[in-house]
Protein backbone atom coordinates (compact mmCIF):
# COMPACT_ATOMS: atom_id res chain seq x y z
CA UNK A 1 0.00 0.00 0.00
CA UNK A 2 3.00 2.26 0.71
CA UNK A 3 4.45 1.74 -2.89
CA UNK A 4 1.21 2.60 -4.61
CA UNK A 5 0.86 5.60 -2.51
CA UNK A 6 4.27 6.95 -3.41
CA UNK A 7 4.05 5.94 -6.99
CA UNK A 8 0.25 7.55 -7.47
CA UNK A 9 2.13 10.59 -5.58
CA UNK A 10 5.14 10.47 -8.07
CA UNK A 11 2.69 10.16 -11.17
CA UNK A 12 0.43 13.23 -9.53
CA UNK A 13 3.76 15.33 -9.26
CA UNK A 14 5.05 14.19 -12.99
CA UNK A 15 1.09 15.10 -14.25
CA UNK A 16 1.36 18.46 -12.55
CA UNK A 17 4.76 19.26 -14.10
CA UNK A 18 3.95 18.21 -17.58
CA UNK A 19 0.64 20.48 -17.40
CA UNK A 20 2.03 23.34 -16.55
CA UNK A 21 4.88 23.06 -19.16
CA UNK A 22 2.38 22.59 -21.69
CA UNK A 23 0.03 25.80 -20.18
CA UNK A 24 3.56 28.30 -19.98
CA UNK A 25 4.32 26.80 -23.77
CA UNK A 26 0.69 28.05 -24.86
CA UNK A 27 0.88 30.57 -23.42
CA UNK A 28 4.02 32.31 -24.41
CA UNK A 29 2.60 31.13 -28.04
CA UNK A 30 -0.33 33.15 -27.67
CA UNK A 31 0.37 35.94 -25.29
CA UNK A 32 -2.86 38.08 -26.29
CA UNK A 33 -4.69 35.46 -24.25
CA UNK A 34 -2.84 37.23 -20.73
CA UNK A 35 -3.82 40.56 -22.61
CA UNK A 36 -7.53 39.75 -22.61
CA UNK A 37 -8.20 38.19 -19.36
CA UNK A 38 -8.89 40.11 -15.92
CA UNK A 39 -7.01 39.17 -12.29
CA UNK A 40 -9.35 38.52 -9.91
CA UNK A 41 -9.01 40.52 -6.56
CA UNK A 42 -8.97 38.36 -4.07
CA UNK A 43 -6.00 35.80 -5.16
CA UNK A 44 -4.70 38.08 -8.43
CA UNK A 45 -4.93 35.09 -10.29
CA UNK A 46 -6.11 35.48 -13.97
CA UNK A 47 -9.68 34.69 -14.34
CA UNK A 48 -10.26 32.73 -17.79
CA UNK A 49 -13.82 32.17 -18.80
CA UNK A 50 -16.48 34.56 -19.03
CA UNK A 51 -13.76 37.90 -19.07
CA UNK A 52 -15.46 41.20 -18.57
CA UNK A 53 -18.97 39.74 -16.67
CA UNK A 54 -18.91 41.24 -13.13
CA UNK A 55 -19.52 38.08 -10.50
CA UNK A 56 -21.78 40.54 -8.38
CA UNK A 57 -24.25 43.26 -9.80
CA UNK A 58 -23.53 45.17 -7.14
CA UNK A 59 -20.63 46.70 -7.00
CA UNK A 60 -19.65 45.48 -11.19
CA UNK A 61 -16.62 43.66 -9.73
CA UNK A 62 -15.35 39.91 -10.93
CA UNK A 63 -14.25 37.02 -8.66
CA UNK A 64 -12.57 33.96 -10.04
CA UNK A 65 -13.93 29.77 -10.16
CA UNK A 66 -11.98 29.17 -7.30
CA UNK A 67 -12.72 32.42 -5.25
CA UNK A 68 -16.58 31.92 -5.93
CA UNK A 69 -16.90 28.12 -5.26
CA UNK A 70 -16.68 28.26 -1.59
CA UNK A 71 -19.50 30.76 -1.85
CA UNK A 72 -22.22 28.37 -3.17
CA UNK A 73 -21.16 26.39 0.33
CA UNK A 74 -24.31 26.37 2.32
CA UNK A 75 -22.08 25.99 5.72
CA UNK A 76 -20.28 29.60 4.41
CA UNK A 77 -22.91 31.13 2.00
CA UNK A 78 -23.83 34.81 3.00
CA UNK A 79 -26.71 37.50 1.00
CA UNK A 80 -23.76 39.65 1.31
CA UNK A 81 -21.30 40.21 -0.93
CA UNK A 82 -18.14 39.73 -0.33
CA UNK A 83 -15.81 42.65 -2.07
CA UNK A 84 -18.13 45.68 -1.09
CA UNK A 85 -20.41 44.20 1.48
CA UNK A 86 -23.57 45.56 0.39
CA UNK A 87 -26.76 43.19 0.51
CA UNK A 88 -26.56 40.98 -2.88
CA UNK A 89 -29.53 41.65 -5.03
CA UNK A 90 -32.59 39.41 -5.43
CA UNK A 91 -33.68 37.93 -8.64
CA UNK A 92 -36.16 40.20 -9.71
CA UNK A 93 -33.67 42.96 -8.83
CA UNK A 94 -30.72 41.81 -11.18
CA UNK A 95 -33.45 41.43 -13.52
CA UNK A 96 -33.68 45.16 -13.03
CA UNK A 97 -30.11 46.10 -13.40
CA UNK A 98 -28.98 43.86 -16.24
CA UNK A 99 -32.40 44.46 -18.59
CA UNK A 100 -31.35 48.18 -18.89
CA UNK A 101 -27.89 47.34 -19.40
CA UNK A 102 -28.44 45.26 -21.95
CA UNK A 103 -30.79 47.56 -23.75
CA UNK A 104 -27.75 49.53 -23.88
CA UNK A 105 -25.86 47.45 -25.59
CA UNK A 106 -23.40 45.95 -23.06
CA UNK A 107 -22.08 42.77 -24.40
CA UNK A 108 -21.95 41.57 -20.82
CA UNK A 109 -25.39 42.07 -19.59
CA UNK A 110 -26.68 40.93 -23.17
CA UNK A 111 -24.82 37.62 -22.73
CA UNK A 112 -26.16 37.50 -18.88
CA UNK A 113 -29.96 38.06 -20.02
CA UNK A 114 -29.71 35.90 -22.73
CA UNK A 115 -28.98 32.87 -20.35
CA UNK A 116 -32.03 33.41 -18.55
CA UNK A 117 -34.08 32.75 -21.77
CA UNK A 118 -32.69 30.48 -22.08
CA UNK A 119 -32.60 28.37 -19.04
CA UNK A 120 -35.67 29.95 -17.50
CA UNK A 121 -34.20 31.77 -14.72
CA UNK A 122 -35.31 34.94 -12.61
CA UNK A 123 -38.73 34.47 -13.63
CA UNK A 124 -38.59 34.66 -17.32
CA UNK A 125 -40.19 32.19 -19.66
CA UNK A 126 -38.00 30.04 -21.85
CA UNK A 127 -37.01 31.74 -25.43
CA UNK A 128 -34.51 29.85 -27.11
CA UNK A 129 -34.73 32.91 -29.85
CA UNK A 130 -34.27 35.72 -27.84
CA UNK A 131 -31.29 33.91 -25.98
CA UNK A 132 -29.52 33.60 -29.04
CA UNK A 133 -29.94 36.60 -30.66
CA UNK A 134 -28.79 38.28 -27.50
CA UNK A 135 -25.43 35.94 -27.80
CA UNK A 136 -25.27 37.06 -31.43
CA UNK A 137 -25.23 40.50 -30.39
CA UNK A 138 -23.06 39.88 -27.55
CA UNK A 139 -20.21 37.89 -29.81
CA UNK A 140 -20.30 40.76 -32.52
CA UNK A 141 -19.07 42.98 -30.11
CA UNK A 142 -16.12 39.85 -29.53
CA UNK A 143 -17.80 38.84 -25.80
CA UNK A 144 -15.68 35.65 -25.64
CA UNK A 145 -18.47 33.79 -23.54
CA UNK A 146 -21.31 34.86 -25.79
CA UNK A 147 -19.09 33.16 -28.69
CA UNK A 148 -18.88 29.66 -26.43
CA UNK A 149 -22.89 29.64 -26.03
CA UNK A 150 -23.00 30.02 -29.94
CA UNK A 151 -20.93 27.19 -29.77
CA UNK A 152 -22.68 24.98 -27.64
CA UNK A 153 -26.41 25.92 -29.67
CA UNK A 154 -24.56 24.94 -32.86
CA UNK A 155 -23.48 21.62 -31.23
CA UNK A 156 -27.21 20.81 -29.91
CA UNK A 157 -27.97 21.53 -34.08
CA UNK A 158 -25.23 19.10 -35.11
CA UNK A 159 -23.40 21.71 -36.89
CA UNK A 160 -20.30 21.03 -35.65
CA UNK A 161 -17.72 22.74 -37.46
CA UNK A 162 -19.57 25.86 -36.70
CA UNK A 163 -19.71 25.44 -33.43
CA UNK A 164 -15.71 24.22 -33.69
CA UNK A 165 -15.58 28.24 -35.38
CA UNK A 166 -17.05 29.47 -32.34
CA UNK A 167 -14.72 27.94 -29.60
CA UNK A 168 -12.08 28.82 -31.62
CA UNK A 169 -12.45 32.13 -31.40
CA UNK A 170 -13.70 32.24 -27.82
CA UNK A 171 -10.56 30.51 -27.08
CA UNK A 172 -8.06 32.70 -28.41
CA UNK A 173 -9.81 35.93 -26.12
CA UNK A 174 -8.84 32.88 -23.22
CA UNK A 175 -12.00 31.05 -22.51
CA UNK A 176 -10.82 27.79 -21.31
CA UNK A 177 -14.14 25.74 -21.52
CA UNK A 178 -14.51 26.85 -24.76
CA UNK A 179 -10.94 25.52 -25.44
CA UNK A 180 -11.60 22.23 -23.67
CA UNK A 181 -14.74 21.74 -26.28
CA UNK A 182 -12.60 22.15 -29.01
CA UNK A 183 -9.87 19.88 -27.83
CA UNK A 184 -12.41 17.45 -27.64
CA UNK A 185 -13.78 17.54 -30.59
CA UNK A 186 -10.45 17.91 -32.17
CA UNK A 187 -10.17 13.99 -30.39
CA UNK A 188 -13.57 13.06 -31.64
CA UNK A 189 -12.84 14.14 -35.32
CA UNK A 190 -16.14 16.12 -34.90
CA UNK A 191 -16.74 19.55 -36.44
CA UNK A 192 -12.34 19.47 -37.35
CA UNK A 193 -9.63 16.75 -38.62
CA UNK A 194 -8.80 14.61 -36.31
CA UNK A 195 -5.54 15.18 -34.46
CA UNK A 196 -4.75 13.76 -30.97
CA UNK A 197 -1.90 15.76 -29.92
CA UNK A 198 -3.45 18.99 -30.47
CA UNK A 199 -6.66 17.81 -28.50
CA UNK A 200 -4.26 16.37 -25.73
CA UNK A 201 -2.50 20.08 -25.39
CA UNK A 202 -5.31 22.09 -25.62
CA UNK A 203 -7.53 19.60 -23.35
CA UNK A 204 -4.35 19.88 -21.16
CA UNK A 205 -4.21 23.71 -21.37
CA UNK A 206 -8.36 23.59 -20.55
CA UNK A 207 -8.11 21.48 -17.61
CA UNK A 208 -5.26 22.93 -15.75
CA UNK A 209 -6.23 27.13 -16.07
CA UNK A 210 -10.27 25.97 -15.83
CA UNK A 211 -10.93 23.17 -13.59
CA UNK A 212 -14.91 23.07 -13.76
CA UNK A 213 -14.64 21.88 -17.90
CA UNK A 214 -15.49 18.28 -17.05
CA UNK A 215 -15.61 17.10 -20.58
CA UNK A 216 -12.46 17.92 -21.23
CA UNK A 217 -11.25 16.37 -18.31
CA UNK A 218 -13.10 13.01 -19.40
CA UNK A 219 -11.63 12.78 -22.60
CA UNK A 220 -7.81 13.72 -21.35
CA UNK A 221 -8.08 10.94 -18.66
CA UNK A 222 -9.52 8.31 -21.64
CA UNK A 223 -6.40 9.11 -23.41
CA UNK A 224 -4.53 8.52 -20.81
CA UNK A 225 -5.71 5.22 -20.20
CA UNK A 226 -5.52 4.79 -24.01
CA UNK A 227 -1.76 6.36 -24.26
CA UNK A 228 -2.76 8.65 -27.02
CA UNK A 229 -1.59 11.74 -28.29
CA UNK A 230 1.77 11.53 -27.23
CA UNK A 231 0.90 10.67 -23.78
CA UNK A 232 2.60 7.37 -22.21
CA UNK A 233 -0.30 5.05 -20.49
CA UNK A 234 -1.14 6.20 -16.62
CA UNK A 235 -4.35 4.61 -14.74
CA UNK A 236 -3.28 7.08 -12.19
CA UNK A 237 -3.61 10.04 -13.87
CA UNK A 238 -6.67 8.70 -16.29
CA UNK A 239 -8.69 8.86 -12.73
CA UNK A 240 -7.50 11.94 -11.80
CA UNK A 241 -8.66 13.60 -14.53
CA UNK A 242 -11.86 11.46 -15.00
CA UNK A 243 -12.91 11.11 -11.42
CA UNK A 244 -14.41 14.99 -11.51
CA UNK A 245 -16.32 14.46 -14.48
CA UNK A 246 -17.87 10.94 -13.86
CA UNK A 247 -18.93 11.94 -10.17
CA UNK A 248 -20.70 15.16 -11.85
CA UNK A 249 -21.77 14.74 -15.24
CA UNK A 250 -24.51 11.68 -15.89
CA UNK A 251 -22.23 9.65 -18.69
CA UNK A 252 -22.79 7.36 -21.47
CA UNK A 253 -22.15 3.37 -20.77
CA UNK A 254 -19.00 3.32 -22.30
CA UNK A 255 -17.31 5.96 -20.15
CA UNK A 256 -18.77 4.21 -16.98
CA UNK A 257 -17.14 1.05 -18.19
CA UNK A 258 -13.90 2.39 -18.88
CA UNK A 259 -13.23 4.46 -15.85
CA UNK A 260 -14.57 0.89 -13.88
CA UNK A 261 -11.51 -0.37 -15.81
CA UNK A 262 -9.13 2.01 -15.16
CA UNK A 263 -9.92 1.40 -11.40
CA UNK A 264 -9.83 -2.50 -11.67
CA UNK A 265 -6.15 -2.43 -13.61
CA UNK A 266 -5.13 -0.39 -10.63
CA UNK A 267 -5.87 -3.21 -8.29
CA UNK A 268 -3.94 -5.51 -10.17
CA UNK A 269 -1.44 -3.46 -10.89
CA UNK A 270 -0.70 -3.81 -6.90
CA UNK A 271 -2.54 -6.85 -5.89
CA UNK A 272 -1.68 -9.01 -8.21
CA UNK A 273 -1.85 -12.08 -6.26
CA UNK A 274 -4.78 -10.61 -4.51
CA UNK A 275 -8.48 -12.11 -5.35
CA UNK A 276 -9.86 -9.42 -3.25
CA UNK A 277 -7.54 -6.45 -2.67
CA UNK A 278 -6.75 -5.42 0.80
CA UNK A 279 -9.40 -3.52 2.86
CA UNK A 280 -8.85 0.17 3.03
CA UNK A 281 -7.44 0.53 -0.44
CA UNK A 282 -9.56 -1.36 -2.56
CA UNK A 283 -11.09 -0.39 -5.44
CA UNK A 284 -13.37 -2.77 -6.56
CA UNK A 285 -16.92 -1.69 -5.11
CA UNK A 286 -16.60 1.46 -6.81
CA UNK A 287 -15.51 0.08 -10.06
CA UNK A 288 -18.30 -2.41 -9.76
CA UNK A 289 -20.58 0.20 -9.09
CA UNK A 290 -19.52 1.78 -12.46
CA UNK A 291 -20.08 -1.64 -14.13
CA UNK A 292 -23.40 -2.19 -12.72
CA UNK A 293 -24.69 1.62 -13.99
CA UNK A 294 -23.41 1.15 -17.40
CA UNK A 295 -25.40 -2.11 -17.71
CA UNK A 296 -28.48 -0.36 -16.32
CA UNK A 297 -28.28 2.55 -18.41
CA UNK A 298 -28.08 0.28 -21.68
CA UNK A 299 -30.56 -2.07 -20.50
CA UNK A 300 -28.05 -4.94 -21.53
CA UNK A 301 -30.27 -8.26 -20.55
CA UNK A 302 -26.49 -9.86 -19.87
CA UNK A 303 -23.96 -7.74 -17.94
CA UNK A 304 -20.36 -7.14 -18.77
CA UNK A 305 -17.99 -9.65 -18.83
CA UNK A 306 -15.45 -8.03 -16.66
CA UNK A 307 -18.47 -7.78 -14.12
CA UNK A 308 -20.07 -11.06 -13.97
CA UNK A 309 -16.38 -12.56 -13.58
CA UNK A 310 -15.55 -10.32 -10.30
CA UNK A 311 -18.67 -10.93 -9.03
CA UNK A 312 -19.04 -14.77 -9.18
CA UNK A 313 -15.27 -14.40 -7.11
CA UNK A 314 -15.86 -12.28 -4.47
CA UNK A 315 -19.34 -14.65 -3.86
CA UNK A 316 -16.72 -17.46 -2.84
CA UNK A 317 -14.38 -15.80 -0.43
CA UNK A 318 -15.06 -14.05 2.88
CA UNK A 319 -13.78 -10.33 2.42
CA UNK A 320 -12.03 -10.20 5.79
CA UNK A 321 -10.59 -14.14 7.13
CA UNK A 322 -10.72 -14.67 2.95
CA UNK A 323 -12.15 -18.17 3.79
CA UNK A 324 -13.86 -19.98 1.86
CA UNK A 325 -17.71 -19.32 1.73
CA UNK A 326 -19.82 -21.96 2.58
CA UNK A 327 -23.27 -20.76 2.94
CA UNK A 328 -25.37 -20.45 -0.35
CA UNK A 329 -26.68 -16.97 1.64
CA UNK A 330 -23.23 -15.29 2.89
CA UNK A 331 -23.52 -11.94 4.37
CA UNK A 332 -23.08 -8.62 2.11
CA UNK A 333 -22.43 -5.32 2.32
CA UNK A 334 -26.14 -4.00 1.43
CA UNK A 335 -24.40 -0.35 0.08
CA UNK A 336 -21.99 -2.19 -1.79
CA UNK A 337 -22.59 -5.56 -2.99
CA UNK A 338 -18.95 -5.98 -3.27
CA UNK A 339 -18.04 -7.22 -0.20
CA UNK A 340 -19.20 -10.89 1.47
CA UNK A 341 -18.69 -12.50 4.50
CA UNK A 342 -18.50 -15.60 6.65
CA UNK A 343 -20.19 -14.31 9.53
CA UNK A 344 -21.63 -11.05 11.61
CA UNK A 345 -18.06 -10.73 13.58
CA UNK A 346 -16.05 -11.00 9.64
CA UNK A 347 -18.30 -7.99 8.48
CA UNK A 348 -18.30 -5.56 12.02
CA UNK A 349 -14.58 -6.63 11.73
CA UNK A 350 -14.41 -5.80 8.08
CA UNK A 351 -15.87 -2.29 8.49
CA UNK A 352 -13.38 -1.20 10.98
CA UNK A 353 -10.58 -2.24 8.85
CA UNK A 354 -11.18 -0.16 5.94
CA UNK A 355 -13.98 -0.81 3.97
CA UNK A 356 -15.57 2.14 5.91
CA UNK A 357 -13.80 3.94 3.18
CA UNK A 358 -13.70 1.69 0.75
CA UNK A 359 -17.60 0.91 0.52
CA UNK A 360 -19.57 3.47 -2.36
CA UNK A 361 -22.18 4.71 0.51
CA UNK A 362 -20.72 8.19 0.57
CA UNK A 363 -20.31 8.15 -3.04
CA UNK A 364 -23.95 6.79 -4.00
CA UNK A 365 -24.58 10.12 -1.28
CA UNK A 366 -23.04 12.34 -3.52
CA UNK A 367 -24.42 11.32 -6.68
CA UNK A 368 -27.83 11.16 -5.17
CA UNK A 369 -27.63 14.82 -4.36
CA UNK A 370 -26.65 15.32 -8.35
CA UNK A 371 -29.92 13.33 -9.27
CA UNK A 372 -27.19 10.81 -10.98
CA UNK A 373 -28.08 8.08 -8.97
Amino acid sequence: RAIKEKDMERELLLEDQRASKVVEEYLQENPSILEQVDDCPICLEPIFGEAGAPSFLCCGKKICQSCSDPLYDSSVSSDTCPLCRQELPSEGEQLSIVSPKAAEGKAWAQCKLGVQYDRGWWGLAVDKPKAESLFRSAADQGYSHAKFLLGVIETARANYSEACRWWEAAGSQGHMNALGHLGVNYYMGCGVAKDDMKAVRLMTVSSKLQTTERRAHEMLGECFALGVGGLDVSMVRAVYYMKPSIEGDELLPESMILYASILQSISKKYYPNCTIPPSGDNNMPEALLWYRRANAKAMNADPYTPLELYELLIKELCACCYKTLSTDKPKCCVECKAAYYCSRECQAADWKAGHKKDCVKSLKKRLRATGLF
